[in-house]
């Protein structure tokens, strides 16, 4: 298991590949910027990957509450596989004929989704952290 201060060092470096990214769109040419996607995608499937392989073996030491777990994030897997692909073609074609301000309000969607979904994971890992503590100490504290 990955330790949490490397799995911090590599969200605050996911972070600055953010922003390096936002700056590259503005200056590369179409086809860098198709590699950097095709990088990214690779990096994606590594980690959901290595999610899976632990999983799999939380599943085998945990029973059946990681198991269901585990199913469940297979699910969400294939689930954000499939509307990625769909979002991918309609975002395609109900932008191939728009205007610049119907561009940018997509762009401003797509971060805004983006935004979100980090949140959200930056919820799991207090949730996690604070339920490891708790069970090391063997005291609940009150949810807030």
């Amino acid at each position: 298991m990955t330790p949490l201060d490397s799995n911090i060092a590599e969200l605050q470096d996911l972070a600055q590949r953010i922003r390096e990214d936002a700056e590259a769109v503005k200056s590369e040419a179409r086809e860098k910027l198709d590699a950097r996607r095709d990088k990214i995608r690779t990096n994606l499937t590594e980690r959901m990957e290595r999610l899976e392989s632990n999983l799999d073996k939380a599943a085998d030491k945990g029973g059946q509450d990681f198991a269901a777990f585990r199913d469940k994030v297979k699910s969400d897997r294939q689930r954000l596989k499939d509307k990625l692909g769909e979002r991918r073609a309609a975002y395609g074609a109900f932008f191939a004929d728009s205007n610049e301000e119907d561009r940018r309000l997509g762009a401003a969607i797509a971060l805004d989704y983006a935004i979100a979904t980090v949140q959200q994971a930056r919820l799991a890992v207090l949730d996690a952290v604070s339920d490891r503590a708790e069970a090391r100490s063997g005291t609940a504290q009150p949810a807030a």
